[in-house]
């Protein structure tokens, strides 16, 4: 299978208005998909209303707790390849919410895979949405896919859950699902500002200093990944979904290279030419995992994926969308 395929393929995306849904949604809408969505409202400062996706696809409102609402969507649309992003994605409001992270994350999760699963005459493909946080705060780097998946606090543990249920219904059911972890996404149309390459951007645009969080150990160091090549990653999944050796698996998506993120901001700061507004330095009060590095050999090895973007090339885009889009229209 390949792009040319998807023409009129029907197609069910969850979390279509988050940063990585409305691009993957962009992206299946161009390729021809049918293309539904499950959404509880629509902001419209998200990428998803910048690009008036709302006109182009079929909505469902609800959410993925209601299990006989994804049932519905399944047999109404006769869908026959799931995206499944939907998720409390932050560290701090999983922190604040753990129990509606465990609904959302491990409930929800549940309700997409046992609905698929029922649904298998139509169904060819599961795509999950894990994270490389499922690795936990580990000695080892980089993370690759044989390693034990350890997550300690609520977002941690909560996707450590999605990931070991979605293979659980391959080996158990023969459901055709594959779950992609990434590294820390970035690109145009993430409006979640108390995000770092977000956050920073605005401050600078606004001429306020941007904030750098340490921890009492050290300094953070993540494997960025730019939202084109995770758009790449998810369709290289779909297209090899029958192969031996990824039906059923987990793939590392990353650059490879852990960058701690002073050296992002500062980075920013040069594409922007803001050099000259210092940085806030804090103390984070949150436990999160100090470095982070994904191993990508086996994307590589099995569906023929790699990171295209360097850092440098993925902000000067990112920065350039804020700036000529999103500022102008906000």
């Amino acid at each position: 299978m390949n792009s040319k395929d998807m023409k009129n393929k029907r197609v069910f995306i969850t979390g279509a208005t988050g940063f990585v849904g409305a691009h993957i949604t962009k992206h299946l809408i161009e390729l021809g998909a049918n293309v539904t969505v499950l959404i509880e409202r629509c902001d419209s400062t998200s990428y998803f209303s910048i690009c008036g996706l709302d006109k182009k696809v079929n909505i469902y409102y609800g959410d993925i707790s209601n299990g006989a609402l994804i049932e519905q969507i399944l047999v109404e649309q006769k869908i026959e390849f799931i995206f499944h992003l939907a998720a409390v994605a932050l560290q701090d409001l999983a922190y604040k919410m753990p129990k509606v992270t465990f609904q959302v994350n491990i409930v929800g999760t549940y309700n997409i895979l046992d609905a698929a699963r029922l649904h298998m005459d139509t169904v060819k493909a599961v795509l999950v949405a894990s994270s490389d946080k499922v690795y936990g705060d580990s000695d080892v780097l980089p993370y690759n896919e044989s390693m034990i998946l350890q997550g300690s606090n609520p977002y941690d543990v909560s996707k450590v859950c999605q990931d070991m249920l979605a293979r659980s219904f391959y080996h158990s059911y023969k459901l055709p699902v594959a779950v992609g972890r990434f590294g820390n996404i970035y690109g145009p149309g993430d409006n979640n500002f108390n995000r770092l390459i977000p956050g920073t951007i605005q401050k600078l645009e606004n001429g306020e200093s941007p904030v750098i969080r340490h921890p009492a150990n050290g300094v953070f160091k993540r494997d960025f990944l730019y939202i084109k090549d995770i758009v790449n990653a998810y369709m290289y999944m779909l297209y090899n979904i029958e192969k031996e050796g990824v039906v059923g698996n987990a793939f590392n998506f990353g650059t490879g290279i852990a960058t701690d993120i002073e050296t992002i901001v500062n980075k920013i700061k040069a594409v922007m030419n803001c050099e000259n507004i210092e940085s806030v330095i804090q103390q984070s009060d949150v436990n999160e995992i100090l470095i982070q590095q994904l191993d990508p050999t086996k994307a590589f090895e099995r569906i023929g994926w790699k990171a295209e973007y360097s850092v440098d090339m993925g902000l000067a885009e990112t920065v350039d969308w804020y700036r000529n889009v999103y500022f102008k229209l906000n």
